[in-house]
């Protein structure tokens, strides 16, 4: 049985607490957050004990992982203190609020012989896993470019600290984020970007919207759009090749669309179900299996590190108006390449 800490008692606290708990094999021991009071509410759905205090959580021998989804200028403090005390660590996306934390953290992981993992969960969704599988079969064969949209209201109106960029790294950051770490595991590391957004507005505390284009060094060019300026959640991906379209649409009811030259309105694939399995616990079971069996994870540390050097560089080139060359991250043996031994997308899909 492996037993586990929530550490964070808010929403994504709650999900992964309810997601753990429901997977065989795995017990929410302990649910720490500095308010006793919601960490004691979410304890009591899930059957574990409650506490105000992390750091003894954390030190508990009934603790074998530890799930970190406290703001994320926390991340760096309870990661750090988890891995100190021989625990495991799936960590929530983004992994930190700098190149330096972030290196930090698997460092910290890597000296305690304990691993890390990050929530980057829209590897997790289906529909992206699947148009990972297909890009990686040739299904539209050499691909040109690729539009993704990740739209929303800004969460700042229930959970304050999202507004604070200083907290949360704002828009680009923390939600653009999503993107930008898929096309990285569709397409490599990228060689430039070239970004704008309104973070700069006096709109900004409140509403937000950046675009980027980013270069990839296989000669991809992807098109990126994140705001927390519209009314309601939606997303959206099309990736077009010489050889045809897969397309992606939240707003659509079928989860999937391929369109090939000479076909009749394209192909329909992964149907939505009801009974889907969420990718939050989808993420978790990865997590919990991987530790099992000593298989690399999806989403490691230097990945996840990666992707926020991406997002950074976004930042960076809407801060400035000028395009940036996104910083390498070399860790271990040297560069991350995307995908390398990190767990295959049928597994994913399965």
């Amino acid at each position: 049985m492996m037993r586990v800490a929530i550490v964070g008692a808010g929403s994504l606290g709650s999900v992964h607490a309810r997601a753990a708990a429901s997977l065989p094999g795995v017990r929410v021991s302990w649910v720490a957050d500095i308010d006793r009071e919601r960490a004691a509410d979410l304890a009591g759905q899930v059957g574990a004990s409650a506490s105000a205090d992390v750091g003894g959580v954390l030190g508990r021998d009934d603790v074998d992982a530890v799930v970190v989804a406290v703001p994320t200028d926390r991340h760096r403090e309870v990661v750090e203190l988890a891995a100190e005390s021989g625990k495991h660590v799936f960590c929530e996306k983004p992994l930190a609020l700098t190149l330096p934390g972030a290196r930090a953290m698997i460092a910290a992981c890597d000296r305690a012989g304990v691993r890390l993992m990050a929530g980057q969960v829209v590897r997790f969704f289906p529909e992206y896993a699947r148009i990972g599988a297909l890009l990686r079969e040739g299904a539209v064969g050499r691909v040109a470019t690729v539009r993704a949209r990740r739209l929303n209201v800004h969460p700042g109106s229930h959970r304050s600290w999202y507004a604070d960029p200083a907290r949360s790294g704002g828009l680009i950051v923390d939600l653009m984020i999503h993107d930008l770490d898929t096309l990285r595991w569709y397409f490599g590391e990228a060689e430039r970007v070239m970004a704008h957004d309104l973070s700069t507005r006096p709109s900004a505390g409140t509403l937000d919207y950046a675009v980027a284009t980013i270069r990839f060094r296989g000669g991809e060019v992807g098109h990126v759009e994140a705001s927390w300026a519209h009314q309601g959640f939606r997303t959206s991906i099309e990736v077009a090749g010489d050889a045809g379209l897969l397309r992606h649409d939240s707003q659509e009811g079928i989860s999937l669309r391929t369109e090939r030259p000479g076909s009749k309105g394209g192909d329909y694939l992964v149907p939505i179900s009801p009974a889907e399995e969420s990718p939050y616990r989808a993420e978790l079971r990865h997590f919990f299996d991987r530790l099992a069996d000593g298989e690399p994870f999806l989403t490691p540390g230097e990945e996840a590190a990666a992707s926020l050097a991406l997002a950074l560089a976004v930042r960076d080139s809407a801060r400035t108006g000028q395009p940036i060359v996104p910083e390498s991250i070399v860790l271990g043996d040297g560069p991350v390449v995307p995908g390398a031994g990190a767990g295959s997308l049928a597994e994913v899909t399965a």
